[in-house]
């Protein structure tokens, strides 16, 4: 039984893909906030008042995204998940009324107590956020510990958030 090994120009191949994907990230998040969280707060869908001050002695997740993205609706289980366990500040940019993106959650089975309607995009400028979906983890002093533009796994948050919290 011969077992086929990967030549040399196979392993330089893959090692520029990784490269090239690591070289976009940090492209993306070049210009986005980081440091202390920008303070701010704002009224849900529901009426209710949140702010971007994690809770004593817990992270939290502030995700941007917008309905008419695809990406940000196949990772919409993911941050629904992560909001049962940690303080999730969803804000929808670019998304149309209130109404509008209550039909989009009611549709897609959201909450609708931590989505905000950035409708001014006031929000998304302080954390200078240019691309959909975006995620910043802060840590429970405040400071954004984490951010990562496109898809991030629930695991990969769970992490994230987990790594800030301790």
């Amino acid at each position: 039984m011969k077992i086929n090994r990967p030549n040399r120009k196979n392993i330089m191949q893959f090692m520029m893909v990784i490269i090239a994907i690591f070289a976009i990230r940090m492209w993306q998040q070049q210009d986005l906030t980081y440091g202390n969280v920008p303070s701010f707060s704002s009224k849900t869908l529901t009426g209710e008042i949140l702010s971007s001050q994690p809770p004593e002695n817990e992270p939290m997740l502030i995700h941007f995204w917008a309905t008419w993205c695809k990406i940000c609706s196949m990772e919409n289980d993911n941050i629904q998940a992560i909001g049962e366990h940690y303080k999730t500040l969803n804000i929808a940019i670019e998304s149309g009324s209130d109404e509008e993106i209550i039909q989009y959650a009611v549709k897609n089975d959201l909450k609708l107590d931590n989505i905000i309607n950035d409708s001014s995009g006031s929000i998304s400028r302080l954390f200078r956020v240019n691309a959909t979906p975006t995620s910043f983890i802060v840590s429970p002093d405040g400071l954004i510990e984490f951010s990562e533009v496109g898809y991030t796994t629930r695991l990969g948050l769970w992490l994230r958030l987990w790594w800030s919290g301790i």
